[in-house]
């Protein structure tokens, strides 16, 4: 036997020995990226509600004037059914912000501060994991 091909079966006998000893197998994560969800519960008379926005301190989006190389660059409405709206807010993970309901004329009709509890959705711990946080307010 040559010594490269003893130094090939010694290392894949150490390989070996070592998964099983440790329990651990190797794992490749796939291409990272996801996205984050927020979905938004509106509570009450819903009726003037036309629009609704995630905001921090940087202000408000989706929105025109958004800085779309910031936080709210992100933010954008994937869904609305009913009184409930969902953002996507990419690899983001709001904690606190404020959820604001605007009538059609632009017409501030609540903002109400919250703190987001953020559930694991997809993924795993080792590679990232997307999430999803449920919010209700009142307009």
């Amino acid at each position: 036997m040559t010594g490269r091909r003893r130094a090939g079966i010694v290392a894949v006998a150490g390989l070996v020995t070592a998964i099983g000893l440790t329990g651990c197998v190797p794992f490749a994560c796939p291409a990272i990226g996801w996205s984050n969800t927020v979905v938004v519960q509106l509570d009450g008379d819903t009726s003037a509600v036309d629009q609704v926005q995630l905001c921090t301190d940087d202000g408000c989006a989706p929105a025109e004037d958004v800085d779309m190389t910031g936080l709210l660059g992100f933010v954008s409405v994937e869904d609305q059914d009913g009184d409930s709206w969902t953002f996507s807010v990419g690899m983001n993970r709001l904690e606190q912000f404020t959820v604001r309901t605007l009538a059609g004329d632009g017409t501030v009709l609540s903002d109400t501060e919250v703190t987001a509890e953020w559930v694991r959705v997809g993924g795993s711990e080792q590679c990232g994991e997307p999430g999803e946080s449920t919010v209700t307010v009142q307009p």
